[in-house]
């Protein structure tokens, strides 16, 4: 079985592969750019992860319809809520600090990570938790969606080599003492995208 995945990032898609083929899966995942995508950049307008996550399928979806393709769809979205700020930033992980980096270009890259820091300056609360929600979409529309979830804490400074994601040089996984950037293995495999991946293809 071919499976859609609502992504042109290669890293991404191999990663897919690997999960499913651990898992003993007869599934090839294949990527927008391999269905011929050419309607840009989905906006996803949503107000939750939830909603980014089937609009995207749901976008797809109409493309498969218009170009006669009848494979399943998988799509997800993932964010950073922080307690301490309401949940930011959330939906808008990927984009916290563009007003910034739109206004002053000379701003590093990883202004969304001192951004965050600068707002958590005062904070004795630095809980926090990154969040995926990957919506499996049939032919005929049909979806389902799962959650997958890993708690942590926001460090006090940028730790190890700053890469992206680049908020994952901030965030401690729950019952570790090393950031996300610096997991390996298992470790990695037991994080909140991978735990949703897994449980949705579960049920594929």
């Amino acid at each position: 079985m071919k499976l859609i995945f609502g992504t042109t990032n290669k890293r991404k898609t191999e990663d897919l592969q690997n999960i499913i083929d651990e898992m003993n899966l007869d599934i090839e995942v294949i990527s927008m750019d391999d269905i011929g995508w050419d309607r840009g950049e989905i906006d996803e307008n949503g107000s939750t992860i939830e909603e980014n996550s089937l609009i995207k399928a749901r976008a797809i979806l109409s493309f498969c319809h218009d170009h006669n393709i009848d494979y399943p769809i998988m799509t997800d979205d993932a964010g950073l809520f922080v307690e301490a700020l309401n949940g930011e930033p959330g939906i808008y992980t990927a984009r916290y600090a563009d007003k910034e980096l739109a206004k002053d270009p000379s701003l590093p890259k990883h202004q969304c990570v001192i951004k965050l820091l600068e707002n958590m300056e005062s904070k004795k609360n630095r809980n926090a938790k990154y969040r995926c929600c990957v919506t499996s979409m049939m032919p005929n529309g049909d979806y389902h969606q799962e959650i997958g979830e890993s708690e942590g804490t926001i460090a006090n400074d940028i730790i190890g080599k700053l890469k992206k994601p680049y908020f994952y040089s901030v965030f401690i996984l729950k019952g570790t003492n090393v950031a996300f950037n610096e997991l390996k293995g298992e470790e990695l495999d037991n994080t909140y995208r991978y735990k949703a991946l897994r449980k949705s293809l579960k049920k594929i």
